[in-house]
């Protein structure tokens, strides 16, 4: 069955109603401001905390301020103009008054306290309201609204409030009942990996939220199968700022990637969110990175978002909305050429479950890999559960995944037994998916016979490259000393592992006079094994979260000699500035060349781009003749020569696709 979402032209605004934005609401405005945006999707408040209808049931409160247009008419206008409507739907809190009437339905700390915010309570995935109630919310919106699909918002096991204060794991009722039925412990405080209680309850919670999530699936498509579902038939992200996080500039490439998956079946929406944070709902972030985020969506997934606070008409700091409609109306133009793009990407790196979990050793790689204009795809470790999920790929990165099971650790070997490259840091593999430590040391593949110890307090040691290597590593020709941060994994290798990089323990750092030291080790600094017909690279520290949270060129030539040296990745733009992201996917027809100009981002702060002139490519296994068309007015010259098409293109400004038929 063909559903609508199905190679559908995403452009997705989110408009988040406050409570006075139905006073007014004027059905036909609020469209027409849509369609000049050029959305063909809005995704707007319906029910749960608050109903922007008149609901009939008893605990779910109606807005006192629907005056203006009915929501029925807001959703008929949508269709009447070609934009579908996804409902927004909020079950994590509930109104006070509720809660007096039902006090089992609340979140419970560990002292059976409630987390009462503003006048609204946190709920429970197993409480009575997320159990029951909230599906009968669900039957009644559903089969009383002409709905295109469903957004679900803050689902699953909430700790934190709106000002990040921590509350612990749930201790309702419900949840040391079932608990403790199913795994005969109390339940964790608060959140320890170190406590064995705490390992039960992440899978206790896994599983809760998966049967919640199936039960709601299938009410959903018993009332209407053409509705789509937030993470069943399109997938949802944001790329946000909050006061106080770190400015992560790959945010909606990486975002994107890690939704679309390689093969982008599924429509994709990150949303680029307006607005600074929590705290400062109506003042926007810089207008060059809206535009930016918008720029690296289409050139990792060929979708738009964006998400608001009020309506269209009615918000006041409008700064990010020109940059924004500009790609809006670029991909309205092209839709269709980008409606059914396949990545083309040799590599992928595997991310921790937690989209939103700051992790910096995969964000490093994400950083060096993009910099270094690879093109990669990006997969959850948790839907990765089989070898042809890793078809046309060349290589793997595993960044610090601690957490693997035995068939995904039996899957990686076989990856790189069939010709792949696996390059693992840190402490991959040394944990199985239930948090235990294994007896073994994981994946075959990396040359590792055994662990001898796991340090986390390194201070001043250092990696040498021998003069016998140093050809290997010529970017680190002036800088042939190499920092790895505080954590190393000393491990004895496999006898057919080559070791590469020596280890300079710990010696004085201050006073200067005896900042010197006297000994080098043998403790490898990377680790290279055949394997079958591929290999395995490991490198036993965090390279990445080095690179990552430092930046410095130092660690990033280490890592480019790794990737280019040692595992022989082929190199398409060896004159490139780093500044500039390199995407490549294709159609049945055509192969598409995407550039972003990330030139704007200095600091924390984000400017419009510098223009950046004779950009050249070089691409291996392209046909000789071949047409290149440009999208963003940009001209390009190629040459065929010694197997490879040489690409020069005149100018970057912002974005540019490069065409080839």
């Amino acid at each position: 069955m063909k559903h609508w979402w199905n190679g559908y032209p995403w452009r997705m605004i989110q408009t988040n109603f406050r409570e006075i934005d139905t006073e007014n609401m004027d059905a036909v405005s609020y469209v027409r401001d849509l369609k000049e945006f050029g959305a063909t999707v809005v995704l707007l408040n319906a029910a749960g905390i608050i109903a922007s209808y008149d609901s009939k049931l008893a605990f779910q409160p109606n807005s006192e301020y629907l005056n203006g247009d009915s929501l029925d008419k807001i959703i008929d206008e949508c269709h009447k103009q070609g934009i579908r409507v996804i409902a927004r739907t909020d079950f994590s809190k509930i109104r006070y008054s509720v809660y007096e009437q039902n006090p089992d339905w609340a979140y419970r700390t560990s002292e059976g306290k409630i987390v009462n915010y503003n006048g609204y309570v946190h709920t429970c995935p197993n409480g009575g309201y997320q159990q029951e109630y909230m599906f009968d919310i669900l039957r009644e919106m559903l089969t009383t609204h002409d709905f295109d699909g469903l957004f679900c918002n803050m689902s699953g096991f909430l700790v934190v409030d709106y000002s990040y204060t921590y509350h612990g794991p749930c201790h309702c009722e419900n949840c040391q009942k079932k608990f403790k039925e199913q795994y005969g412990l109390e339940l964790p405080e608060k959140d320890d990996p170190r406590n064995p209680s705490y390992k039960k309850y992440m899978m206790f919670k896994k599983d809760c939220e998966k049967d919640h999530t199936a039960r709601l699936r299938r009410l959903v498509k018993e009332i209407n199968p053409n509705i789509s579902i937030n993470g069943l038939d399109y997938i949802r992200g944001e790329s946000n700022a909050d006061i106080g996080r770190p400015s992560w500039q790959y945010s909606a490439s990486s975002n994107s990637r890690v939704i679309s998956g390689p093969n982008r079946t599924r429509p994709t929406d990150n949303a680029s969110v307006d607005f600074m944070g929590f705290r400062y709902r109506h003042t926007s972030v810089s207008p060059a990175l809206m535009e930016l985020r918008q720029w690296q969506n289409l050139a990792n997934a060929g979708s738009l978002s964006m998400y608001i606070m009020g309506r269209l008409d009615n918000h006041r700091d409008t700064s990010g909305f020109e940059g924004t409609k500009k790609v809006f109306q670029f991909h309205k133009k092209h839709e269709q050429l980008y409606s059914n793009l396949v990545s083309m990407a040799k590599g992928v790196v595997v991310r921790n479950a937690s989209l939103y979990r700051v992790d910096s050793e995969v964000l490093g790689w994400i950083r060096a890999l993009t910099e270094s204009h690879i093109p990669f795809d990006e997969i959850r470790i948790s839907e990765l559960n089989d070898l042809s999920q890793l078809d046309g790929k060349e290589f793997v990165v595993l960044g610090d995944i601690k957490f693997l099971s035995d068939q995904q650790v039996k899957l990686f070997d076989e990856f790189a037994a069939n010709g792949g490259t696996i390059i693992a840091t840190g402490e991959t593999g040394l944990y199985n998916h239930q948090f235990e430590a294994r007896n073994s040391t994981g994946l075959n593949c990396l040359g590792i016979e055994q662990v001898k110890e796991i340090k986390s307090d390194l201070m001043s040691s250092i990696f040498e490259i021998p003069e016998a290597e140093k050809d290997l590593f010529p970017r680190c020709m002036k800088t042939p000393l190499i920092a790895p941060g505080p954590n190393l994994v000393m491990v004895e290798p496999k006898e057919n592992a080559k070791k590469y990089l020596q280890l300079i323990p710990e010696h004085p750092f201050g006073p200067p006079e005896i900042c010197y030291y006297n000994e080098v080790s043998q403790e490898p600094g990377i680790l290279v094994s055949k394997y079958h017909k591929g290999r395995g690279v490991y490198i036993p520290w965090k390279i990445g979260s080095f690179y990552h949270e430092q930046g410095y060129q130092n660690t990033l030539n280490i890592i480019q000699d790794i990737l280019f040296s040692l595992c022989g990745i082929e190199e398409i733009a060896p004159d490139l500035t780093p500044m500039v992201e390199v995407n490549i996917c294709r159609n049945k027809e055509q192969q598409i060349i995407q550039l972003v100009n990330n030139s704007g981002c200095f600091a924390n702060s984000y400017f419009s781009p510098i223009p950046i002139n004779n950009i050249s490519l070089r691409l291996k296994g392209v046909e000789e003749s071949v047409n290149i068309e440009t999208l963003r007015g940009g001209k390009a010259e190629c040459q065929y020569k010694d197997g490879y098409l040489n690409i020069n293109l005149d100018v970057l400004k912002d974005y540019e696709a490069l065409v080839l038929s």
